[in-house]
């Protein structure tokens, strides 16, 4: 997927995994659940920040996450830009 089609919001979300360890920890742990669980979580998370009227771009960065290609993809670009910042031996 090319970068412009990515939203800002999914964008920041996935630049904040990489610098925020307990923010990362907390998305780690979803890839421990089952598919259906993970998925469902989000959008209740998404549907809360929606009633809460939270950033728009956040809930929607949220809610794509409940697409289990997109969680998988943004999970693959957080732990690569990762690897990429520690030294290599």
């Amino acid at each position: 997927m090319p970068q412009s089609a990515v939203p800002d919001g999914l964008v920041e979300f996935a630049h904040a995994l990489v610098e925020n360890a307990h923010l990362r920890s907390w998305f780690y742990s979803l890839g421990h659940l089952p598919r259906t669980h993970r998925n469902e979580a989000l959008l209740q998370m998404a549907r809360h920040m929606r009633r809460a009227k939270e950033d728009p771009d956040l809930i929607s960065a949220i809610s794509l996450l409940a697409r289990p290609k997109m969680y998988e993809t943004v999970l693959a670009a957080v732990r690569e830009r990762l690897d990429e910042a520690s030294p290599h031996t």
